[in-house]
C-alpha cells in the first residue's frame, strides 16, 4: 500500500520563521518552520494519514505528525 504524498508550499518567509501550507484541496495542513530554534510548528494536522513534504531551497522538510 503507497502512502499519499501531498506538497507542501511556503507562503510566508520572514526573517526567523517560514509558514507552509499543504496544495492539496481539502487537506489543510499548516506548519512554521523554525530558522532559529530549529523546530517546526504544526498550526492545522491536515490529513494525517498523508506525507507531507516541501522545501525552500536547500533547506527540506518532511515529518509525520503522531
Amino acid at each position: 500500500m503507497s502512502t499519499e504524498r501531498h506538497l507542501m508550499m511556503c507562503v510566508d518567509n520572514r526573517d526567523a520563521e517560514s509558514l507552509f501550507e499543504c496544495t492539496v484541496a481539502g487537506c489543510g495542513r499548516r506548519v512554521i518552520l523554525d530558522h532559529v530554534g530549529a523546530r517546526t510548528i504544526v498550526l492545522d494536522r491536515g490529513l494525517s494519514t498523508a506525507l507531507h513534504h516541501g522545501s525552500t531551497g536547500l533547506v527540506e522538510i518532511s515529518a509525520a505528525v503522531d
